[in-house]
């Protein structure tokens, strides 16, 4: 399996500003996709799944503290704030309203890679936690039902034998249900599987990750694995019987 580079969102509306970011953090190690707005954000969430945000805060169409709770309904990916607004009060708005790390403008674009890297590093020592707490629920290493497979340790998933590219939550999610298969899983036993933590009103969120995990693996009702709701109070994973 090769090796993918982590993929950062950025959303930013000065072209030069987004230019530049992009040309250092594409020579750190990243690869970048760009929004200028929070729509071209919300286009760019409906297909890609990137691995950190970078996110302005006063955008042409709206305002990014205000959006965050709509994009962790979409990515669970760690956000750092970017803004000209850089006074302590302004710092604790923006992680008090959900970002990861914050970083005041102007900037020295070095230190913004250094801050991206050091996000990056965390994420992936939460995964790796995550995989490590998954794996410890299997002997198998790698988990096959008709076009799936999972690949246990690594933490991925292949449907038709092409790397599906799924959030962690997704694998996550994924990983419950299969290994529940035939029974429903209740919206809060996948919560706390996938979240690591107890559910309360946060499993409105499970309706969103299992939307698009499906549509990365394309399943429907009518592909040899499925994915159904049972009665809005949980999900239950099959195989077809061919």
């Amino acid at each position: 399996m090769s090796e993918c580079r982590p993929l950062v969102l950025m959303v930013e509306d000065n072209q030069d500003v987004l230019r530049l970011n992009q040309k250092w953090l594409e020579r750190g190690g990243f690869d970048t996709l760009c929004a200028e707005t929070l729509a071209e954000a919300r286009r760019i969430l409906e297909g890609k799944s990137p691995d950190l945000v970078v996110l302005d805060i006063l955008l042409p169409d709206g305002n990014g503290l205000e959006w965050l709770p709509e994009y962790k309904k979409l990515c669970g990916a760690p956000v750092l704030l970017c803004s000209g607004m850089g006074e302590d009060r302004h710092i604790l708005q923006g992680l008090e309203a959900g970002g990861d790390d914050y970083i005041a403008k102007p900037y020295n674009v070095d230190i913004l890679v250094a801050r991206v890297k050091a996000m990056w590093r965390k994420e992936q020592e939460g995964r790796e936690r995550m995989n490590a707490a998954l794996a410890a629920r299997t002997p198998e290493r790698v988990i096959e039902r008709g076009p799936l497979k999972l690949h246990i340790l690594a933490g991925r998933c292949f449907m038709d034998g092409a790397d599906a590219n799924l959030t962690p939550k997704q694998y996550a999610l994924l990983f419950t249900l299969i290994l529940n298969e035939g029974r429903e899983v209740s919206t809060k036993e996948l919560y706390e599987s996938a979240w690591g933590l107890p559910a309360n009103d946060s499993t409105y969120v499970i309706k969103d990750h299992i939307s698009k995990l499906r549509g990365k693996l394309g399943i429907n009702e009518f592909t040899a694995v499925t994915i159904t709701s049972e009665y809005g109070s949980g999900y239950r994973f099959d195989l077809a019987k061919l």
